[in-house]
């Protein structure tokens, strides 16, 4: 398991043109907030890479106009980055079927829940 920071996290989001953000199954504010949140600053900082919030928000929060990305093709996941917000197990991961691919490089976990997770020894967590 790796604990990440800040400067573990941006050198990662670096290295990949693409990036997949994941949310928790039945998503809440801090949820979709947290989602939505980091692809638009990962965007204003990195405007080339090509940012996909996946899952679908349930119609939870419908004023706030949070529309979701389809999900890349297996090609443009093998060569993304996976980003976990708000969510510490598999089974709790909207999408997952996505994550159980395994075709990620490298999976990111941004959350305030305990570090013991499933996502396997070589994700980041912070």
């Amino acid at each position: 398991m790796k604990i990440g920071n800040l400067e573990l996290v941006t050198k990662e989001l670096y290295k990949y043109d693409s990036i997949v953000i994941f949310h928790h199954i039945r998503p809440d504010g801090d949820c979709l907030g947290s989602q939505f949140g980091l692809k638009e600053l990962i965007k204003t900082n990195f405007p080339n890479k090509k940012v996909y919030a996946i899952g679908d928000h349930k119609d939870t929060f419908d004023f706030l106009d949070f529309t979701m990305d389809k999900v890349p093709s297996d090609e443009i996941l093998k060569n993304s980055l996976g980003v976990v917000v708000d969510a510490n197990h598999k089974e709790r991961i909207e999408s997952r079927e996505v994550l159980d691919k395994n075709l990620f490089a490298q999976v990111i976990r941004i959350d305030h829940h305990p570090n013991d997770d499933d996502l396997g020894d070589n994700a980041v967590r912070w």
